[in-house]
């Protein structure tokens, strides 16, 4: 992979993880952060170069980039994988779980269809038994709560579940995922396919060494300085996005008469007028609409309490709302994936940041 000048480093934050992994400390990891700050890049572009630096075979895939058969597209991606390194080995051994491998040399971008008659748990189990017994497997799993929206995928990260079990001693893992609820139903509530699976950690925000190497990196591109202090204050207004931050560097770099204060007013500007997030708002309930906005804003302390329903019931110009139907509410947005909540008790949030800036601009308008 070719290397990305404008990527920040966290090798130390690597290095902890693998160490985790090759002391055998923990054989998975779930890191949890909205979208849009970082967890792919720190993936590809720090864990799996350190990985294979290492000796590991290191296994990416993205449950957020396929289609509705999701667990079909892992399975095959995966045997794909293991063909290609050389790890299934024998014909005889393939035809047990594929049923036609074409395009590609000696492997390479190789497709394989799988045999419908062959359940895909049991494809699992004997690629990961070949995976194991050539060494060290990374499996690098990106928002991997998308599996949980579907109903019908239970038995299928079930028997993921049961796989990476008998095989963790060889194979590991980390999860990411930007849904606390979708991560919840998988990895944190008593009844989850992983209770208890492994660590699940916050992924650590980025401090001001990245906005210090972005103003080095626009020093050398540009041969302009730009004011480090500034930069960083403007990170943290920001939401420390790191895609907006660099978005607002390049932006900068390509326009040397822009300040940092007005490309960030153009880059809050576009947010705003993204039309997804439009048509998001349209589709929630007056109710709904109005928590958004609160919880955005962290105006909402005692959320079920009298005063606070009374609050709502005068913005909304109703006589009464009960605690029962604010909780309904919260429930649809949760469902929606526009919310997230920091445990059962916890305070809520809204889950994409893009989409939290969206909301206060409209609430500064």
């Amino acid at each position: 992979m070719e290397k990305d000048p404008w990527h920040y480093p966290r090798f130390e934050l690597a290095k902890q993880i693998l160490g985790m992994f090759e002391t055998k400390i923990s054989s998975a990891l779930v890191f949890f952060a909205p979208r849009r700050m970082g967890k792919t890049e720190f993936l590809c572009k720090d864990i799996l170069p350190l990985a294979t630096s290492k000796g590991w075979n290191v296994f990416y895939f993205s449950f957020l980039d396929v289609g509705v058969n999701a667990t079909v597209e892992f399975t095959q991606t995966l045997a794909t994988f293991s063909e290609r390194k050389g790890i299934l080995g024998k014909a005889r051994r393939l035809s047990k779980i594929v049923k036609k491998i074409s395009g590609g040399v000696a492997g390479v971008n190789a497709e394989i269809e799988l045999r419908e008659s062959v359940k895909l748990h049991a494809n699992l189990k004997e690629i990961f038994a070949h995976l194991a017994a050539k060494g060290q497997l990374l499996l690098l799993l990106d928002e991997v709560q998308v599996l949980a929206k579907d109903p019908a995928n239970i038995n299928f990260i079930a028997s993921l579940r049961t796989a990476l079990d008998i095989y963790k001693d060889d194979i590991k893992v980390i999860f990411t995922g930007s849904s606390q609820n979708g991560l919840r139903r998988m990895f944190s509530q008593a009844n989850a396919p992983f209770f208890h699976f492994g660590q699940n950690l916050p992924f650590p925000e980025l401090e001001r060494g990245f906005t210090e190497h972005l103003a080095d990196m626009f020093k050398i591109v540009t041969g302009r300085t730009l004011d480090r202090d500034l930069l960083w204050k403007t990170f943290q207004e920001i939401r420390r996005i790191p895609q907006l931050a660099r978005a607002l560097v390049e932006r900068l770099a390509l326009n040397p008469g822009l300040t940092i204060e007005k490309a960030k007013t153009q880059l809050m500007a576009e947010i705003f007028d993204a039309r997804a997030f439009a048509d998001t708002w349209e589709k929630c309930s007056a109710l709904e609409q109005l928590l958004l906005r609160k919880i955005a804003q962290d105006l909402i302390s005692a959320l079920f309490s009298v005063e606070f329903r009374q609050q709502i019931t005068k913005e909304l110009g109703i006589k009464s709302i009960s605690a029962s139907t604010m909780q309904a509410a919260l429930r649809t947005l949760q469902r929606k994936e526009l919310i997230g909540r920091l445990g059962e008790r916890g305070g809520y949030f809204i889950e994409d940041l893009n989409f939290k800036n969206w909301l206060c601009l409209d609430q500064e308008k």
